[in-house]
């Protein structure tokens, strides 16, 4: 069996050596050239007719274009209106052009209605939706400077309010503050008035009952009602003491 593959091999190879080298019988080569065939072929007076009517229409046309540029320009002398109503169509093609004009400035000013920071902003307030829906992204770290800016934005607009709140609570304090008045100190005229010497233990508990009654005063922030219940207290308290 060795030797009988062997042999097929060799009679294999053989018959392929032979194929490799076999010559094709048939000439596949391109026709040769035959010039005095096609310079004048069948169709050779049709496109020798066809060339000369062209020439001979382009040499029409073109004394045509030189007549009409050199004849004579006769303009005749207006001699009156050629319309009754000239001038009132010239004011309407001057009435609408002056309004074609208004028109075109208007357009020209039209403000955007649609602004690219308003744009950008709603972009970032939607991108902060996307970012909270994408676990996968946010796990990976691709969305680390978008979460950074987004609380940077959160603390400043949170100190912004707080800035505002502040300086409201502070401005709505001074208005209530303002308002008040202190009453005036009878210390001057307790010591001048030889009457109210006689009974100092009076005029003490008198004048503590004043000055607490300041005091109260200026704390509360509604004026006029405190000033009323200070003098009404006073009062009292002079007419118990007598």
């Amino acid at each position: 069996p060795h030797v009988a593959r062997r042999e097929l091999s060799k009679q294999q190879h053989a018959h392929k050596e032979r194929l490799n080298q076999v010559k094709s019988t048939l000439d596949t080569r391109p026709p040769a050239a035959q010039p005095h065939l096609t310079l004048c072929g069948r169709d050779y007076v049709a496109k020798k007719k066809q060339m000369t009517e062209a020439a001979f229409s382009d040499l029409k046309m073109i004394q045509s274009i030189a007549r009409t540029m050199t004849r004579k320009q006769d303009s005749m002398e207006r001699r009156g209106p050629v319309s009754l109503n000239a001038d009132f169509k010239k004011q309407e093609v001057y009435r609408i052009m002056h309004d074609n004009h208004q028109l075109l400035d208007s357009i020209e000013q039209v403000s955007p209605v649609i602004r690219s920071k308003d744009a950008i902003r709603d972009h970032r307030n939607r991108q902060r939706y996307v970012i909270n829906s994408s676990h996968t992204m946010r796990m990976s770290g691709e969305y680390d400077a978008d979460i950074q800016r987004i609380r940077n934005e959160d603390r400043a607009q949170f100190e912004a309010t707080q800035r505002s709140t502040r300086s409201r609570m502070d401005a709505h304090r001074m208005r209530n503050s303002a308002g008040s008045v202190s009453l005036p100190s009878l210390t001057a005229t307790v010591r001048s008035d030889p009457g109210l010497r006689r009974v100092p233990s009076q005029t003490s508990h008198a004048a503590r009952q004043r000055r607490a009654t300041s005091s109260t005063f200026v704390s509360r922030p509604g004026g006029l009602a405190s000033h009323g219940a200070a003098s009404s207290s006073t009062g009292r308290a002079n007419a118990s003491s007598a």
